[in-house]
């Protein structure tokens, strides 16, 4: 099968002490500290064959991730910009859809034919943190297409456990094509999801939203927003051609964060009472959370998901006088997440298509990867087959 393999030098920075199994492995927690040099690469590699529990997937559909350009891209050392977990070489690509086109002896509750969409949260199951519900945070965790092949690829081997069916959005639009393209828009739905709605419970309908960053994440902040029934939803981002698709999605407001104050921005569209909730999807809090003070209305909540390495200073006597609320989110699993953004896309609360700029062959994926380099496009999904 065809796939798009990431290649990156084994190279720890020498003030980064390895662990045993780090140095055992090459499955490393802050991948910005060891690989060098990424480069990626498309070739043949052999068709999988599914273990008993798991199903083999035709790939549809798979979108580019900024945590896939992060992986991709280098910073003045060479050194890669995710500060997260990973394997190389492998295979990128963890939000995809597809069909089942095989499956292993104990899988039950899927058959070859079924479109699927699929975590890449590999949680185990068993250990404390999983057991006390937290399964973005497995003690034993692998993640699909950083430390376990991914979806860049015609065909990918996924656990059945970690799946979930998309047929209702097919019913729902009608198409199959069409119905894999917004499959694979579920996992970087379900990150904003979970950051909004899991992990910490403060939303309101009527609340005024800010989000920080109009790439998928934001983007899918900026929709959940919306269906949740926020009375405003503002939008900040740099760049010229995502605060277009942020207008499109039907953000109340969006806005150019340079040269501007934030604060008084805030607090003149929401009649000076600031803002409720907050959305950080940018990766960049030290503009972003560090100089967002007035413009916190009392009781706010704050989702970080955005990944960042910096130190970031926070105005916390603003978040005790006020009784602000910070939430670092990381992943999607669990909570019924996948579940209820797979119904809200079908009930037609919930599209995510309008910010895919662009729909390319996976013969073309390094061209996509370079024209992302700009961040002017929102989503491009890949079409492996």
């Amino acid at each position: 099968m065809k796939a798009l393999t990431l290649n990156a030098d084994f190279a720890p920075k020498p003030d980064y002490k390895l662990s045993d199994r780090e140095r055992d492995t090459h499955r490393i927690h802050s991948g910005s500290q060891v690989w060098k040099n990424p480069r990626i690469s498309i070739g043949q590699k052999d068709d999988p064959t599914p273990k008993d529990d798991e199903v083999i997937i035709e790939v549809g559909a798979v979108g580019i991730c900024g945590s896939d350009m992060h992986m991709y891209e280098a910073s003045a050392d060479g050194y890669m910009l995710y500060p997260g977990l990973t394997r190389f070489p492998n295979t990128l690509g963890h939000e995809f859809s597809g069909r089942v086109a095989e499956v292993g002896k104990n899988v039950r509750d899927l058959k070859v034919g079924d479109l699927v969409t699929a975590e890449e949260i590999q949680w185990c199951g068993e250990c404390v943190s999983c057991r006390r519900g937290y399964v973005n945070h497995c003690d034993n965790l692998e993640e699909l297409g950083f430390t376990t092949p991914g979806a860049m690829a015609q065909y990918i081997p996924v656990r059945a456990r970690y799946c979930w069916n998309i047929r209702e959005i097919a019913d729902r639009v009608g198409d199959e094509h069409e119905a894999l393209v917004m499959g694979a828009m579920v996992e970087p739905t379900g990150v904003s999801y979970h950051a909004m709605f899991n992990r910490i419970h403060t939303w309101q309908p009527g609340v005024y939203v800010v989000v920080f960053g109009a790439g998928p994440i934001g983007l899918a902040a900026e929709a959940l927003a919306l269906a949740a029934g926020a009375s405003q939803v503002i939008v900040f981002d740099t760049s010229p051609a995502r605060r277009a698709t942020a207008e499109k999605l039907g953000a109340t407001k969006v806005l150019d964060p340079v040269g501007i104050d934030i604060n008084e921005a805030i607090l003149e569209l929401t009649y000076g009472r600031g803002v409720d909730f907050v959305v950080e999807a940018a990766g960049a809090p030290s503009h972003t959370l560090a100089p967002l003070t007035s413009g916190l209305a009392v009781n706010a909540t704050v989702c970080h998901i955005g990944r960042s390495e910096k130190p970031t200073p926070l105005a916390l006597e603003y978040y005790q006088v006020k009784g602000v609320q910070l939430a670092g989110s990381l992943g999607h699993a669990g909570h019924g997440t996948f579940q209820n953004v797979i119904r809200m896309m079908a009930s037609g609360k919930l599209d995510m298509r309008p910010m895919v700029s662009a729909r390319m062959n996976l013969d073309n994926a390094l061209d996509a990867f370079k024209r992302l380099e700009s961040r002017q496009d929102a989503k491009i999904i890949l079409l492996p087959n």
